[in-house]
């Protein structure tokens, strides 16, 4: 037992180590690629700055003779940037998503939604408030609905014909570039004004146990003003020739009764299959083909019974024959018979001049059985003088 416990404990260590091991060369090669992403990605924000340096130094020193830039790929794209700089490349590690999200309550419980005012605290539009359009959790960074917009270049071979070679669209922001904007209202002058929050906590945290989604409040420390979600704009959903109507739906168009059953027999072949050997009830025309197919089953097997060869034929005859003759019993003829050899067997190893006659003796004794012999009718005790009880006197 100590040695299977042993080999038990020694194929789970190395098991352990094998997944060990594979877990670091995955992490190890994903580490790498998004190395190889950021570098790229800065390797091109630093050749468009040397480029963009280098116009500015064209158009001072050339002037009407400096080289076009709007040629080329660039056709029509002047002043954008690459694709690539849309978005930051690689994951964002989970210390630097909680340094991000530190003023609105970490990275697990962000006290952010979409449609909260926000206003920028850092970057060229300082100071402008706007609406998150976009949240990404996975980089802690946010989209604002009309703010931090910038000229996308685009290849020609990801655009059609007819689309402009650059779009200008919002880029992503960490989250610690803005601050949250809500109305709160003043207690000692009653007025209500748009307050910079600079620090949300949350609290009241409810958890569902079927769902496992978390709900909590978020509020401003120091002054514990709850502050409340954003509500959630409705979808505008459009109706269509081909949609369901409601009325339709609500029509009642089948009545059961006690004739036939609550729900039409098409209606159940729809929902479980017909022919499943699960079901307790079958229609007659099933019934039957599993009855043809069993006795088309029982047909073939006596068809293989006809086919049998000759040589088959008469093996089967004698072992039916065995069969019906039962088990031998030896009579009292076979014994005899049986005595007779044995004793002429013992005789000839007995007078065989290469045997001990002592090993001969020794083994015509063990062939031979023991006979049994009478034992004697058990005599009356008497009892001795010792026992005898003293004469009286």
């Amino acid at each position: 037992m100590q040695k299977i416990l042993r080999r038990v404990a020694t194929a789970e260590r190395v098991a352990a180590k094998r997944s060990k091991t594979k877990d670091l060369k995955w992490f190890k090669k994903e580490r790498k690629e998004q190395s190889q992403e950021q570098i790229q990605q800065l390797e091109i924000v630093r050749r468009e700055l040397q480029q963009a340096k280098q116009a500015i130094k064209d158009d001072w020193e050339l002037g009407p003779l400096a080289p076009r830039l709007d040629v080329g790929a660039w056709a029509g794209a002047k002043g954008a940037i690459h694709e690539v700089r849309f978005a930051s490349s690689g994951r964002v590690s989970l210390a630097m998503r909680n340094r991000r999200c530190r003023w609105a309550g970490g990275a697990y419980n962000l006290n952010l939604a979409v449609g909260d005012r926000v206003v920028l605290v850092d970057g060229p539009e300082k100071g402008q408030i706007g609406k998150i359009a976009r949240i990404d959790q996975e980089k802690a960074e946010v989209t604002l609905d009309g703010l931090n917009k910038s000229n996308i270049r685009l290849q020609p071979q990801i655009r059609l014909p007819t689309d402009p070679a650059s779009f200008n669209i919002e880029l992503p922001l960490p989250i610690s570039s803005i601050r949250l904007v809500h109305p709160i209202k003043d207690a000692a002058t009653g007025a209500t004004r748009d307050v910079v929050v600079n620090q949300l906590v949350h609290g009241n945290m409810v958890s569902d146990r079927v769902t496992g989604k978390k709900r909590w409040s978020r509020i401003v420390p120091g002054l514990n003003v709850e502050i409340p979600w954003p509500k959630k704009e409705e979808a505008d959903v459009k109706d269509y020739k081909c949609d369901t109507l409601r009325i339709e739906v609500d029509t009642k168009t089948f009545v059961p009764t006690l004739l036939r059953p609550p729900m039409p027999e098409s209606v159940i072949d729809e929902l479980r299959n017909r022919y499943s050997r699960f079901r307790t009830r079958h229609d007659p025309a099933y019934l039957a083909r599993l009855e043809a197919a069993e006795q088309e089953k029982q047909d073939r097997r006596k068809l293989m019974d006809s086919m049998r060869t000759p040589l088959q034929e008469y093996h089967r005859a004698e072992r039916d024959r065995k069969k019906k003759k039962g088990k031998p019993r030896l009579t009292q003829e076979m014994l005899e018979k049986i005595g007779e050899v044995m004793a002429k067997n013992m005789e000839r190893t007995r007078n065989s001049p290469g045997i001990p006659s002592s090993i001969a003796f020794t083994s015509a004794q063990a062939a031979v059985p023991p006979t049994p012999t009478p034992t004697p009718a058990p005599e009356a005790e008497t009892p001795s003088q010792e026992t005898q009880p003293p004469p009286s006197t």
